[in-house]
């Protein structure tokens, strides 16, 4: 399974492994994880701009090349790094779109900046740098100044490693990816992927097409990867921009960017809870709530009026004496004067109760307003009022048998511990008389807890958060303990509830770092509650999330062949499921042991081709067999799809142990002991037979060849131990064949096999001739009769 990492990873490692083979080329330094950057210094001959301004040679030269995003369907960018004088260079890239077009291979570009550079390769058509084209055309002759030369290495055809080393690619080993079989592509996959762009689900399109292998052919891949690419780089656009509006305050404008990113890329990791943070952070930067004015519309603070409610009057002056005044009129009659005496009583007592009922009737209006004032807490204007009305009452004389009534009231009122505790500043709130402000503070601190409450069951924490903290501020200004201590309780309760569900979005996004924190941190919480009941269950949640930071953990150095790490990974997921087991579901824990398993035998046999390479077969022989005890194991635990790797490793551990034997092979030849090369030969060849793999196709090309060595290394034996014969009687064989050198001494004898004739040899046997202070060379043609076993002159036909 190929993914972007997968490739910057496969393509660090075949470079690392080319420029082993190129010694004048090597990595200073990389950047990423995997490398997506590098710097690399070329040791070869090249032109350059000297300081003076003239073209000159430089040895030592210094590229970067960068690997964009979109990589490797976008070339990379290649800068020089040192003056590099060449008509494809100019200061800021090396021209390579064609080439990557024709070969994209990171390894082969490296190779092709070593050719530019050397003058090997350039173009003299539309340069990047003119002058440098005219300058090359004008010394073509001269070109190219180096060349890319391999190191030398030192190669034996008889030598086991390159037997083992196919069979190693025959049998898919070069990899080490046999256990886990490339999964076949459909049409219902690639349809898949598209939908999901239609539906604007990017992130996850991107990731299911990084893991459709390379080899996979798609005709609009291509096309998806460009459509995917441009998307996700405006969604980073998008962040960046939101993030940065963020910070200058601009709150509005920021949450319609975010608005905008999930418009393209519905599915985008971490947007939801930007957007989520944006808001809250309006929220606590905007005004706050107008506290006073919020208390005078619910009537709380004193001094302020209701809604609703008349402002108070000011009691009336009690009503001044008066006097009924007759005028003087002349002395009437009798009769007369008595009925006028008459009519003026009826009007007087008229008078008199008209009086009366206006001032029973101000009395009333102002028992009605104490009443009024005490609800409104001002204690002082409600005393005085009843004072007045009391007052009002004294005058009385033809309702005076309603004042009894009123004066009752009047004095209950008076009497009341409403007012008389109003009096001294206290007011009745939750059963008690408390001071006025304390009432005043508690009233403001229930509402304002009240709202967040609601606020809180809307699903809107964050302007909650902010009332509970305006609450508690209130309270500890007003050293009301016990209403803090249950702002803090309630508070906490909310930021739990919080934490939590920004621990299950960040699950939901497969975050699980996030989720793990945000977990912690509510367990923390939880332990700061009056009631921890929920700590068991964020336990359990806080390792199951630990749990697949692990396991994802371990995929990613899996995937990057990083087996120590992998196994560290998943040994600490072990311990978590070891610790909670309900944390886990069955499947992950089945994940995590075949993972496990795989991660042990890849480094095995890791460990195990290190070895082989630095031939050391001893250990390359244990780590395989401790491979083959792993896979034993995991077969008889139902494990039958590792059956097939069993058999690899067999007979990959059978080509180690050859090659130890080969080994031996070299030795023997290197010192000339063909009969030890032989029988050290026929050895692997019985290992080969009772193996069980004699008949497999790569075994028996080693087998094959094995055999052909053999009887190579027979002949041998049988041409030198007729060439000693030769040597050793070679004189007698010339005197008796040139009987005038009889007197001459013959030294340098020298038998060398000419040819075979069916199974007869040819030899040349030569010496020197000294007589009489001169020398010459004698030969001689020997033929060896193979049936005879006769030797006899050959003469050239």
């Amino acid at each position: 399974m190929t993914t972007g990492s997968q490739q910057l990873a496969d393509d660090y490692g075949q470079l690392k492994e080319l420029l082993e083979l190129y010694p004048h080329i090597t990595i200073l330094r990389v950047e990423g994880d995997p490398p997506d950057h590098y710097e690399l210094a070329y040791h070869l001959r090249g032109y350059v701009r000297t300081d003076d301004g003239a073209v000159g040679i430089g040895t030592d030269h210094q590229v970067r090349i960068s690997l964009p995003f979109g990589y490797p369907h976008f070339a990379p960018i290649a800068k020089p790094l040192t003056p590099i004088f060449h008509p494809d260079v100019d200061p800021a890239a090396f021209r390579i779109a064609d080439h990557w077009q024709q070969n994209p291979s990171l390894a082969d570009l490296v190779l092709r900046i070593g050719e530019m550079i050397c003058g090997s390769v350039y173009q003299l058509d539309e340069p990047f740098n003119r002058e440098a084209a005219d300058w090359y055309a004008a010394h073509q002759g001269q070109l190219p100044l180096d060349t890319l030369s391999l190191a030398d290495i030192e190669q034996s055809q008889d030598r086991p490693d390159s037997l083992a080393e196919d069979t190693f690619a025959s049998l898919g080993l070069e990899s080490d990816d046999f256990l886990d079989p490339e999964k076949e592509i459909g049409e219902e996959d690639v349809q898949q992927i598209r939908d999901l762009i239609a539906e604007r689900k990017i992130f996850t399109a991107n990731r299911l097409l990084g893991e459709i292998p390379a080899t996979a052919t798609i005709p609009d891949r291509e096309e998806m990867q460009q459509q995917i690419g441009k998307v996700l780089r405006k969604t980073d656009q998008f962040f960046k921009l939101a993030e940065q509006l963020e910070g200058l305050g601009k709150f509005t404008e920021a949450i319609e960017v975010v608005d905008d990113l999930l418009a393209i890329a519905v599915d985008a990791p971490g947007a939801e809870a930007l957007r989520a943070r944006i808001q809250q952070s309006q929220f606590a930067a905007g005004p706050a709530a107008d506290d006073d004015e919020f208390a005078e519309e619910e009537g709380l603070l004193p001094g302020r009026r209701p809604p609703g409610r008349p402002p108070a009057q000011p009691p009336a002056p009690p009503p001044g004496r008066w006097r009924l005044r007759l005028p003087q009129v002349p002395m009437p009659s009798r009769a007369m004067i008595l009925a006028v005496l008459a009519t003026a009583a009826c009007a007087g007592f008229g008078l008199l109760a008209f009086r009366d009922h206006g001032a029973l009737q101000l009395s009333e209006n102002n028992i009605r307003k104490a009443r009024q004032l005490l609800d409104a807490r001002q204690f002082d204007s409600a005393q005085a009022t009843l004072e007045a009305a009391r007052a009002g009452l004294k005058p009385l004389s033809i309702l005076r048998f309603r004042k009894a009534g009123l004066d009752r009231e009047i004095a209950r009122l008076l009497d009341s511990p409403e007012l008389r505790e109003g009096l001294q500043g206290k007011v009745l709130y939750g059963g008690e008389y408390i001071p006025v402000d304390t009432a005043t503070a508690l009233q403001e601190v229930q509402a304002l807890t009240d709202r967040a409450r609601a606020l809180a069951a809307e699903n809107n924490a964050g302007e909650a958060l902010a009332l509970y903290q305006q609450a508690l501020q209130l309270a500890g200004g007003h050293r009301l303990e016990q209403r803090k201590a249950a702002i803090e309780e309630s508070m906490r309760t909310l930021e739990l509830h919080r934490t939590l569900s920004a621990a299950q979005q960040a699950e939901q996004g497969k975050n699980w770092v996030g989720a793990a924190e945000s977990y912690r941190k509510a367990l923390r919480l939880s332990g700061e509650l009056t009631d921890r009941s929920t700590a068991s269950d964020i336990t359990h949640r806080l390792t199951a999330a630990v749990f697949r930071q692990e396991l994802d953990r371990s995929k990613k150095t899996f995937d990057q062949a990083q087996w120590q790490d992998t196994i560290a990974s998943l040994e600490r997921a072990r311990e978590l499921i070891a610790a909670n087991p309900a944390a886990v579901s069955a499947t992950e824990r089945e994940e995590v042991r075949q993972l496990l398993v795989n991660a042990r035998l890849y480094r095995m046999l890791a460990a195990a081709r290190a070895a082989y390479l630095q031939r050391d077969w001893e250990l390359a022989i244990r780590e395989y067999q401790q491979a083959l005890a792993l896979l034993a194991e995991e077969t008889a635990s139902g494990g039958e799809s590792l059956a097939g790797s069993v058999t690899k490793v067999e007979k990959t551990l059978l080509l180690v142990r050859l090659a130890r034997v080969q080994d031996q092979v070299e030795r023997a030849e290197s010192r000339g002991d063909l009969n030890s090369a032989v029988t050290h030969r026929r050895e692997i060849l019985t290992m080969i037979r009772r193996s069980g793999y004699a008949q497999d196709k790569a075994v028996k090309a080693v087998a094959d060849k094995v055999s052909a060595q053999i009887g190579v290394n027979l002949e041998q034996q049988e041409v030198n131990r007729q060439t000693d014969w030769l040597e050793t009687n070679f004189e007698t064989l010339f005197r008796t064949n040139y009987p005038t050198f009889a007197g001459s001494e013959l030294v340098q004898p020298r038998a060398v096999l000419l040819k075979k004739i069916g199974r007869d040899r040819v030899y040349t046997l030569s010496c020197v001739e000294r007589s009489q202070g001169s020398s010459s060379k004698l030969e001689l043609l020997y033929r060896f009769n193979a049936e005879t076993g006769q030797w006899s002159i050959y003469k050239e036909e």
